[in-house]
């Protein structure tokens, strides 16, 4: 899966990171890869809590939970 990440560099030195699907999610780190790398992280981290909830919800529900592809909007 793709994110659109936002880096820019701060005033006191280092780079910050965040994604832009994913608000709230923003790392900072020394340099670019430091910072790309902590942001990889904090995803999977979302990303593991997300799956978590939906298997929740999927246990405590009796509805059909189904996955679809939409198109990228241009």
């Amino acid at each position: 899966m793709q994110y659109t990440i936002v880096l820019e560099p701060n005033d006191a030195g280092g780079f910050a990171a965040r994604c832009v699907e994913i608000p709230g999610t923003v790392c900072q780190g020394a340099n670019k890869g430091e910072a790309l790398a902590r942001l990889k992280e904090a995803i999977g981290h979302v990303q593991q809590a997300w799956q978590a909830d939906l298997h929740r919800t999927i246990q405590s529900i009796s509805s059909e939970i189904i996955r679809i592809d939409v198109a990228e909007a241009a």
